[in-house]
């Protein structure tokens, strides 16, 4: 685990994501994932002032891959991957999720609107971030919200193989609660199931992981019409439209960016 302040490399460049072809795109995910074992963060920002700015979190094994959900973003935009502590808890790679808030996050979006995307854990660490950024846009698909092997111990699982996050996550339910934000719009989305998962062989439960944020206040959660953990894979081009329209509702107040969502989420999971 890196000690405080310990450089750790962050690949910069001067570009706006929302320019790309996705030929060009591509070769860029390309070449970040060849690099992701020494490459845990990148920014990109291109010139000029900006009312938002993006952090994007990967999850479990993702690497850069959801670097594609920013393709319609015209605003900078922090990548941060972490190929060793998935759950962002510190590694030779990355500092842990405080650490990286203090030292990329915060200082990256300045006086701009937080957007905050992840799946999974990083979804986890989207909402962990969202307290040190006051006025935060949050979207998290299917976070673990907490540590979850105990509770699964009490749990008799038969035909699913039940996967459990590590020991010292944040708390997420304490974690948000006492940090309140009137002003942000954090948004929590699962699948109604995770059989496509396939359960027998990767199941997180989600629904165990939501309902601990049931009583949070400014925390919008959503069951949508679909059967797998992993929301976003499949349907990324659709949320780089719900990013984007985000992005143009930064400074918006919540209840317009939680429209924004809902809109969206009737739009892509409603049975036509």
């Amino acid at each position: 685990m890196p000690a405080p302040d310990r450089p750790f490399t962050i690949a910069r460049y001067e570009t706006c994501l929302g320019d790309l072809e996705p030929d060009a795109l591509r070769a860029l995910i390309a070449d970040l994932n060849a690099r992701s074992d020494l490459v845990g963060c990148a920014v990109f920002r291109p010139p000029g002032d900006h009312d938002c700015v993006a952090t994007i979190f990967a999850g479990n094994l993702e690497r850069y891959f959801m670097l594609a959900a920013a393709r319609n973003l015209r605003c900078p935009v922090v990548y941060i991957q972490d190929s060793v502590s998935y759950w962002y808890q510190g590694s030779p790679l990355l500092p842990d999720i405080d650490e990286l808030c203090r030292r990329v996050v915060i200082p990256e979006t300045g006086g701009a609107q937080p957007l905050l995307f992840g799946q999974s854990s990083g979804a986890y660490a989207a909402l962990a971030a969202s307290v040190r950024l006051p006025g935060a846009t949050v979207v998290a698909c299917a976070p673990q919200t907490f540590s979850d092997v105990q509770a699964k111990g009490r749990i008799i699982f038969v035909g699913v193989r039940a996967l459990s996050t590590p020991d010292g996550l944040i708390d997420l339910r304490t974690h948000l609660a006492v940090h309140p934000d009137p002003d942000a719009m954090r948004a929590v989305v699962i699948a109604a199931g995770e059989l496509d998962n396939p359960a027998h062989m990767h199941w997180w439960g989600d629904y165990i992981h939501m309902l601990r944020l049931l009583d949070v206040a400014g925390t919008d959660l959503y069951v949508v019409n679909a059967n797998t953990h992993v929301l976003a894979h499949g349907r990324v081009n659709d949320y780089a439209r719900l990013l984007a329209a985000l992005a143009a509702d930064a400074t918006a107040p919540p209840a317009r960016r939680a429209e924004t969502v809902r809109a969206f989420l009737d739009e892509i999971y409603t049975p036509a």
